[in-house]
């Protein structure tokens, strides 16, 4: 509704203003609509700009009828700028959240890099493996279980979902429907422990990249916990 508002508040001076330096208000306000509510925002704002400035700044004024190409090319120019400008705004936000995301996993790995690098106590790098791990999946809570285990889970790995009474079929991570997996924890060619993963709840998807990582951090923790760096 933005568009129209700023459209009709314009009225009053539209015989003092050009049309196309209205058409650059309302592509301002598009950005603001793409900026507030993601590309939905963006593509309806563009469209009712592009209503509003025919309805209110072309003649004859009040009716979806154009009188002259010139107002035609207008309008078309503004529902075509207002898309491009509603698309790229959409894009760089989304840019911006994968940029800082990658930081922040590359902060993840740094911190449990430097624990490991410091020989840390065993119990230390369990728990801060654990910490990282429970963020990157949004997890509504883990434990750490050393070897052996006491009941077969749901496995958790770099591709996929392995579900124990179908080893031979793994399904998808993005189509598991599962309350608890594991993730193993090994290192030297074999397992040490694994954190028993509590998920959000039935049906939730795990994320490729967030899979990876906590895959990634597990494995910095087995090779950590194998070789006899951590002790306490």
């Amino acid at each position: 509704m933005a568009p129209p508002a700023v459209a009709l508040a314009l009225v009053p001076v539209r015989s003092h203003v050009r049309d196309t330096n209205v058409a650059l208000v309302l592509v301002v306000v598009i950005v603001a609509a793409a900026v507030l509510d993601d590309r939905r925002g963006g593509v309806l704002a563009a469209l009712s700009s592009a209503v509003a400035f025919d309805l209110f700044f072309t003649r004859p004024y009040g009716s979806l009828v154009i009188d002259r190409s010139a107002d035609i090319e207008t309008a078309v120019l503004l529902l075509g700028v207002g898309l491009a400008v509603g698309e790229l705004v959409v894009r760089a936000r989304a840019a911006t959240r994968d940029a800082a995301r990658e930081r922040a996993e590359t902060q993840q790995v740094r911190r449990l890099s430097a624990l490991v690098a410091g020989s840390a106590p065993r119990g230390a790098l369990i728990v801060m493996a654990q910490t990282e791990i429970e963020a990157v999946l949004d997890t509504h809570g883990s434990q750490f279980e050393p070897v052996p285990f006491r009941t077969p889970l749901p496995t958790l790995g770099h591709g996929s979902i392995r579900f124990p009474a179908m080893e031979d079929k793994p399904r998808p991570a993005a189509s598991a429907r599962v309350e608890a997996v594991e993730l193993p924890v090994c290192g030297g060619g074999r397992p040490v422990g694994r954190f028993v993963l509590q998920l959000p709840g039935a049906g939730v998807g795990v994320d490729p990249s967030a899979r990876a990582l906590a895959v990634a951090l597990a494995d910095q923790l087995g090779a950590a916990l194998a070789r006899g760096g951590a002790h306490g």
